[in-house]
């Protein structure tokens, strides 16, 4: 069993049928974290549980329209926000893209499109 720590919590790590199990205890007590690993092989060995599917991961689009907007709206700085959410939807070469999947070229491909357009790639 495998268990180690990241900050003050306890995450445990292991192989199951060739995959990687990776996950967080949220325990700060070693003695938990490894009876919950060990519960967890245990599940996984009775054929309980299968192996957790990852969540899916959105879109640049959907997360600014999901959860950059409204929490903006709510801290009363929607307005401050709307310009720069607004070009990073219009740009739909990095507003389709999935958050795991944006790296720097994309965004340097961005910046590059703001500045010939004569705007500003960012605040």
């Amino acid at each position: 069993m495998s268990i180690y720590k990241r900050g003050s919590i306890y995450w445990y790590k292991f192989m199951w049928d060739g995959r990687m199990i990776r996950e967080s205890t949220r325990q700060t007590n070693q003695n938990v974290a490894r009876q919950m690993e060990g519960a967890h092989r245990a599940s996984l060995a009775k054929g309980e549980v299968g192996i957790r599917e990852k969540k899916v991961v959105p879109t640049l689009a959907e997360f600014c329209e999901l959860r950059v907007a409204p929490w903006a709206m709510r801290r009363g700085s929607w307005i401050w926000y709307r310009s720069g959410i607004r070009a990073l939807l219009r740009y739909r070469a990095i507003a389709s893209l999935r958050l795991s999947e944006i790296q720097g070229e994309q965004v340097g491909d961005f910046a590059a499109r703001r500045q010939t357009e004569g705007l500003q790639a960012g605040p």
